[in-house]
């Protein structure tokens, strides 16, 4: 069988891609190589303008599958903030049952599902994408990557590769017996990015992230430290940690071909301030589909116009986060001063809500801030020297 479309990555991005196809009225194949359900590390927040997205392209997703955070606390050295969360803006799941749910969704629009079928390559030929699989080959018009960091997608039909100062790695505890009453970030622990401890329905997923090219030590062990700090936690009862690469987000890169598309995590895009990709996957994949349908329709030439609604579309804001996350590692201290003293901090917590301003809007209050009070910052710390 000829498919209209193989989405190979079941993740949401691959997800929300079969489902975005199947409606449209495309054949589509999705190919997992793992078997569903299956764990995927993410500190599992999911926010409102990406539950709005879902709900507006016909995906249902049940409320039981989702934590309510109604407190974010944000702590940096020598500062402790906490921010009261507008009702239903951040929930937190475990991606086993997100992806699931939302491969499930694919096949009720009408995509077949093909878990535990790794693709071990993949070759144009005579006007198709030809997919090697363990199970045999896959025909396919067009190809969708959503299948991560690593993708096989990327590495036979674009030929590039995330460099490791392009690269975060991440490890994270998913904990069954802890109760939190809030989301916890703190800042300090790394130095270009972050630790968290989220709740979630049935217990809570207690993280650590770094660039990868930063890293002097195993992430496990940054994991294991950043655990011993926190009070509530009982070392001993930890479950193994596990640890994945993050891609970096607000770096132009090639995401489009003629009969090709990337999309979430292999395309790059996630916030790298957060590190928050599931609205960048789900946004993604359905545009990547929603391309091919328009192409196969004959209302765009190629997937080459994905290409330009990325670039116009989800760019300006990842990179403007890649600014603001620079900006605010720079220097902990004045970090410190920058988000006590003004409501840039707050304005993140509600930009990855889904909530105005924009993050470019909040990366100019950010560098007026910063422009404004570096000087009497700077006379402070020469006065206290």
């Amino acid at each position: 069988m000829l498919y209209d479309v193989a989405v190979v990555g079941a993740g949401v991005a691959g997800s929300c891609a079969a489902f975005a196809a199947a409606k449209r009225g495309l054949s589509v194949v999705l190919l997992e190589k793992e078997a569903l359900p299956r764990y995927k590390l993410c500190g599992g927040a999911v926010t409102r303008k990406t539950m709005e997205l879902l709900a507006g392209e016909g995906i249902r997703l049940p409320t039981k599958l989702f934590h309510e955070v109604r407190k974010v606390k944000v702590k940096i050295p020598g500062a402790e903030r906490e921010i009261d969360v507008a009702r239903g803006n951040i929930l937190t799941t475990y991606r086993d049952v997100l992806d699931y749910a939302l491969a499930k969704e694919a096949e009720r629009a009408g995509a077949e599902i093909r878990d535990a079928t790794r693709v071990k390559g993949i070759k144009l030929e005579h006007g198709k994408c030809l997919l090697e699989t363990e199970h045999g080959e896959i025909s396919s018009r067009f190809v969708i990557g959503c299948d991560g960091v690593s993708s096989i997608v990327r590495k036979h039909l674009f030929g590039w590769r995330f460099p490791s100062r392009e690269l975060g790695v991440a490890a994270e505890y998913e904990v069954p017996w802890l109760s939190l009453d809030a989301m916890e970030i703190h800042f300090g622990h790394a130095s270009f990015s972050y630790t968290w401890a989220f709740p979630k329905r049935e217990g809570a997923t207690i993280g650590v992230a770094e660039l990868a090219s930063r890293l002097g030590e195993s992430i496990v062990s940054r994991l294991e430290s950043f655990a011993s700090t926190l009070p509530y936690v009982d070392a001993s009862a930890l479950p193994p940690a596990k640890a994945h690469l993050i891609p970096m987000g607000g770096i132009r890169r090639k995401v489009a071909a003629p009969r090709a598309a990337l999309a979430g995590d292999a395309a790059g895009f996630v916030d790298p301030l957060s590190g928050e990709g599931t609205y960048h996957a789900a946004l993604s994949g359905i545009k990547a589909a929603q391309f091919v349908s328009e192409v196969l329709n004959g209302k765009e030439k190629s997937l080459l116009a994905y290409q330009s609604f990325c670039d116009r579309e989800l760019l300006p804001d990842l990179r403007a986060m890649l600014y603001l996350g620079r900006l605010f590692y720079f220097n902990m201290d004045f970090s410190y001063h920058l988000f006590k003293n003004s409501d840039v901090l707050f304005s993140v917590i509600s930009a990855l809500g889904g909530s105005e301003p924009k993050p470019r809007v909040i990366l100019r209050r950010a560098l007026m801030f910063s422009l404004k009070n570096l000087p009497s910052y700077v006379l402070k710390r020469i006065g206290q020297a």
